[in-house]
């Protein structure tokens, strides 16, 4: 049982340190590089002003893939994996969110 909870735990972190990678990376191209083809919402629909919302979206995905590299030192501290995941789970979700609310308000002012 100690072997399978391990692998998992080992599993996730990987999964994390990926998405915070790509969350880094995107995230950087969006607010530093000016890759204005990369702010859109989740359906892929550029939004109308996508140089207004560039810092927003650099901002939230910046900010979350910086917690998502950070995760994993919370499972090599200690931490039980079921809350582990309960926290990735509430992360991955505020991100999803975040991105929805500014698409929407992007969409909103446009009308």
């Amino acid at each position: 049982m100690q072997e399978q909870s391990i692998f998992i735990a080992v599993m996730v972190s990987v999964l994390a340190i990926v998405f915070g990678s790509g969350g880094l990376i995107r995230g950087w191209q969006m607010g530093f590089k000016g890759r204005l083809d990369l702010i859109s919402d989740f359906d892929n629909r550029a939004l109308p002003n996508p140089a207004a919302y560039a810092p927003a979206y650099a901002r939230i995905y910046l900010g979350i893939g910086s917690v998502l590299l950070a995760m994993p030192l919370l499972l090599l501290l200690g931490m039980h994996l079921i809350i582990w995941c309960t926290i990735g789970v509430v992360v991955m979700w505020y991100w999803f969110h975040a991105i929805e609310v500014v698409a929407q308000r992007a969409r909103s002012k446009n009308q």
